[in-house]
């Protein structure tokens, strides 16, 4: 819970104004998202899928994950039918479903909350989320909020952070 410095009502984190009273309870000022050259981020994009042969298994039960190209971490997405991605920032109470902070996502100018993965019976999709650095999908820029369809080994870029889409299913 969090505490509205105004009338002290307490409320869930993620509000982002006081049900009572209605002061702003985030403060976005603390750390801004860093802008990435858009030169810097065309030339991330024109880097090579990696093999799927070297994409490491997810964990049980997860039918999809992101594999961060930079390091080989897989980010396992389990449970739920869409996923925001972001960053965290301690002081602030904007937090995406998957953190890419432990990435230097703040480097990589990915905004807090950046993209969104949603999947359902048509399949996986990816949308932009207004970030200031962008969304690409195979080195192609996405309209914000504009669904568009991922696959296995697709490469999703926020700024200049490369995730790769994989799949338990290779098909």
């Amino acid at each position: 819970m969090i505490e509205c410095p105004a009338c002290k009502h307490q409320e869930f984190v993620g509000s982002l104004f006081c049900g009572e009273c209605g002061t702003r309870l985030v403060r976005l000022s603390g750390s801004p998202t860093v802008q990435v050259p858009r030169n810097r981020i065309d030339q991330e994009a024109s880097v090579t899928k990696p093999g799927t042969l070297d994409v490491p298994e997810l964990e049980p039960g997860a039918v999809l994950g992101l594999w961060v190209v930079t390091t080989g971490a897989v980010l396992s997405l389990v449970g739920r039918d869409s996923y925001t991605l972001g960053r965290v920032i301690p002081t602030e109470a904007i937090i995406p479903d998957i953190d890419l902070s432990s990435f230097r996502a703040n480097d990589h100018g990915v905004s807090r909350i950046h993209a969104e993965i949603r999947v359902d019976v048509d399949g996986v999709r990816v949308v932009d989320l207004d970030s200031a650095n962008g969304t690409l999908v195979n080195g192609k820029r996405l309209n914000p909020q504009d669904p568009a369809r991922i696959r296995q080994g697709d490469i999703i870029q926020l700024g200049s952070l490369s995730l790769q889409l994989i799949s338990r299913f290779r098909g």
